[in-house]
């Protein structure tokens, strides 16, 4: 699958670059040049849209302090497992 996506990219790329190239040749008061500078600006889209999406670093942020407030609770169970079977040994009072 890796070969695809590259395969793609490089595809987009050599269509922009061939875009780019007739672009540049184009008289900037022509409606060629109009249609050619929308072709470039749909396949550097396409070529953004391909890529993959990196994890935000807020995501990132909230991902681990689950996992630390996971982990600090299964460690204070181990440490302290006596301590919490001991309160169910407790006699509640009768009123």
């Amino acid at each position: 699958m890796l070969t695809k996506r590259t395969t793609t990219v490089s595809l987009l790329d050599a269509e922009i670059k061939s875009a780019l190239g007739l672009l540049k040749d184009l008289d900037k008061n022509t409606p060629e040049y109009g249609a050619m500078l929308e072709r470039v600006a749909k396949l550097s889209k396409l070529k953004t849209d391909e890529r993959p999406q990196r994890i935000s670093p807020d995501n990132a942020l909230l991902v681990g302090a689950n996992l630390f407030g996971i982990l600090a609770i299964i460690q204070h169970e181990r440490v302290a497992i006596i301590t919490s079977k001991a309160f169910g040994l407790i006699v509640k009072p009768r009123g």
